[in-house]
């Protein structure tokens, strides 16, 4: 599989980056952790959220950080 950022410049698309991804190693954790790696976090907008990030159980081996999850407070 070939990952591939791309742009529009006047109205043409432009590749910035590319990779050659072989999918037999990725599992069904988090895509993009295992393409791009702790980076794909940061604008994530499943970070932070345990039951919709799919990354948790690889976050670590992608020295990812743990997510900070606020308690709910019980009245």
């Amino acid at each position: 599989m070939i990952y591939a950022k791309d742009h529009v410049v006047n109205g043409n698309v432009v590749l910035s980056e590319q990779q050659t991804i072989d999918t037999s190693t990725l599992t069904s954790d988090c895509f993009l952790i295992q393409i791009k790696g702790a980076s794909a976090c940061t604008n994530c907008e499943n970070l932070n959220k345990p039951r919709k990030c799919g990354g948790m159980g690889i976050r670590e081996k992608f020295d990812v950080p743990a997510p900070i999850v606020k308690k709910r407070s019980t009245r």
